[in-house]
């Protein structure tokens, strides 16, 4: 009976861990860039592993000239206090320093390093040169990488590429500047899943509960032929 237990628990705790993740994506449904997130369970394996969907979502008009949206394959470069970043999240602004930021505040990285724009009219074209009153201020950075499975989240939309990801740059990148590209995540898909999580913990509790009563039967009837 004990073995019947843990085996139920087991269960139940990992389909919570599964609802975990389907809450978070949820949750970043509209946040720009955000790819959606599952928790798998390896046979034979205690530990788990987090799939990264990282398929692209569409593109939205934002009407913003510092927003921008990668077309096809790439990641924008971040400059963060940890070191290099990479994220599909284009909705960028300016620091006090007229440098492009995302919103956290971390440095976007062009080809040549920093991008500072000073003036009024700024247009990015289709190929990520940023252009200032006419005058080039830079060109966004932007790479790609063979194995995005060795991609690690590190939140605010950003990504860590160990070396096995293998980074590959992108001679002709394709932008669309006044447009983001939304979350991956399918919110009707999310609910299903969330559903049928529910119900399969639902399930584990009540054949923990019949368990439990059945040992206290047996117990029980022990206890009268003794």
């Amino acid at each position: 009976m004990m073995y019947g237990v843990n085996t139920a628990v087991s269960a139940a705790v990992k389909k919570l861990s599964q609802h975990d993740y389907v809450t978070h994506n949820l949750a970043n449904a509209n946040t720009p860039g955000y790819k959606a997130e599952r928790l798998a369970f390896v046979r034979f394996s205690h530990n788990p592993v987090v799939l990264i969907d990282h398929s692209p979502g569409t593109l939205q008009k934002s009407g913003n000239p510092l927003d921008v949206a990668i077309q096809g394959e790439g990641y924008f470069v971040i400059e963060t206090r940890d070191g290099e970043r990479y994220t599909r999240n284009g909705s960028f602004t300016l620091n006090q320093n007229g440098e492009l930021t995302t919103m956290s505040g971390d440095a976007v990285m062009g080809e040549g390093g920093r991008i500072t724009i000073s003036g009024r009219k700024i247009e990015i074209s289709n190929a990520g040169t940023i252009n200032v009153d006419g005058n080039d201020a830079g060109k966004l950075k932007i790479v790609d990488f063979k194995k995005k499975d060795a991609l690690v989240k590190r939140g605010s939309g950003l990504f860590a590429a160990s070396a096995t990801a293998e980074q590959t740059p992108l001679d002709n990148p394709e932008v669309r500047s006044g447009y983001l590209e939304t979350s991956n995540v399918q919110a009707v898909k999310e609910m299903v899943e969330m559903i049928d999580i529910q119900r399969s913990f639902e399930a584990y509790l009540k054949i923990m509960q019949t368990i439990s009563d059945q040992d206290r039967l047996a117990t029980s009837r022990i206890g009268k032929l003794t």
